[in-house]
């Protein structure tokens, strides 16, 4: 069985959407997505709720709250929630979904109204009561210590880790959906305000409020829809151990692990020259740096080179995040699900002005938890 997204639907980001409800800024997504697939609710079989933790939004099981405004009444509602990871994640469910026979075609809207919850509190309270959250200090304590670990190991400089911000920043200008959309440079990062050495306020992405939506079909379901469906043609999230002192500091273990388990169902044996476009969800620039590497796209050791030789910049090799990245755009719950969305729009040519000529095959990473969840996805325009 091959499945496919069919529906895509992106809410405009914003520090604070003060003109609609938590309700209303999913359904703005989902009309969306119902709209580029020419279905209706009733056309869905199941819907899927991808949110943060309850605290992001103030809203405990807000999945309810959400039913009457995406016209889901009396269909199977479920929510998935895993941070950063959580669209990912809630797709996969979906997808299961289908395989398994529960559905034929599956809504999955993923939303996160940051404005409106404790964002910082709620972050802290994700780590093991009795040896994570003094040492964590929210997810930047540990992301800071990851980074320090790679510096001189790997390479991963700040001065690496500015080009990031520069090149995703730079994207964002292109794409009418994003929350910033204003350039820096090498040097203006380098100069902002230190938050928790290394990591720099402009390595930092924004908090938005924002949604986005997919439709997955499968086969002659998806074809029935759009003549253009985005395959998945791989999809897998892993875990590792919740307690830093149990991980490896240099490189993300289930991300290589997601990355191999993908990449065998998708048929890539060389990922920087078989993909045309990736999305990574880069919470801070260091990640993306790492993800380059765990991901295949270059050795270990090789991240600094490779975004200093602009391949993964638009008009480069392999673009990197033409959307902007989490740079451009960040409401916790729905990053990873956005991630995929703009995969499937780069593979069938509808991402407007951050379009990648040509592309057919994209990549797509996403994780959750305090950096112990890691997610993959191949989207392609050709069915596997």
């Amino acid at each position: 069985m091959s499945i496919a997204i069919v529906g895509t639907g992106q809410t405009a980001h914003a520090r604070r959407r003060t003109d609609v409800s938590q309700a209303g800024l999913a359904r703005e997504a989902v009309v969306e997505a119902l709209q580029d697939a020419g279905l209706t609710m009733d056309d869905i079989d199941s819907v899927v709720v991808a949110s943060g933790p309850a605290m992001f939004g103030a809203v405990n099981q807000p999945e309810k709250w959400l039913v009457d405004a995406l016209g889901a009444r009396f269909k199977p509602v479920v929510r998935v929630t895993s941070g950063g990871g959580t669209g990912l994640a809630g797709a996969l469910a979906a997808v299961n979904q289908i395989k398994g026979g529960a559905a034929r075609r599956v809504l999955v809207v993923a939303y996160d109204k940051l404005s409106e919850g404790a964002l910082q509190a709620s972050i802290s309270t994700l780590y093991d009561p009795f040896w994570g959250r003094e040492f964590a200090v929210g997810i930047m304590g540990f992301s800071a210590a990851y980074w320090r670990a790679r510096m001189d190991r790997l390479g991963h400089t700040q001065e690496a880790a500015a080009m990031v911000a520069v090149k995703n920043r730079r994207h964002a200008l292109a794409n009418p959906k994003a929350h910033v959309r204003k350039e820096v440079t090498v040097e203006e990062v380098l100069a902002s305000r230190p938050l928790c050495w290394p990591i720099k306020v402009l390595d930092v992405p924004p908090i938005s409020d924002g949604a986005c939506a997919v439709i997955l079909a499968a086969d002659e379901d998806a074809l029935a829809i759009t003549d253009t469906p985005a395959w998945i043609n791989g999809m897998a999230y892993y875990s590792e151990a919740d307690n830093g002192a149990d991980r490896s500091m240099l490189q993300s273990e289930p991300l290589q692990i997601a990355a191999a388990r993908v990449y065998r169902d998708a048929g890539i044996t060389n990922p920087f020259r078989q993909f045309d476009v990736a999305e990574l969800q880069e919470p801070y620039t260091c990640f993306e740096l790492s993800y380059y590497e765990g991901l295949g796209l270059c050795p270990a050791g090789g991240a600094a080179d490779l975004v200093a030789s602009g391949e993964t910049a638009m008009g480069g090799s392999l673009p990197v995040n033409p959307s902007g990245g989490c740079m451009g755009a960040n409401p916790i719950g729905a990053t990873a699900l956005i991630r995929l969305a703009e995969a499937a729009m780069q593979v069938t040519g509808k991402a407007g002005r951050h379009q990648v000529p040509g592309a057919s095959l994209a990549l797509v990473q996403a994780g959750g938890g305090w950096a112990n969840l890691r997610g993959v996805a191949v989207v392609s325009s050709e069915k596997r």
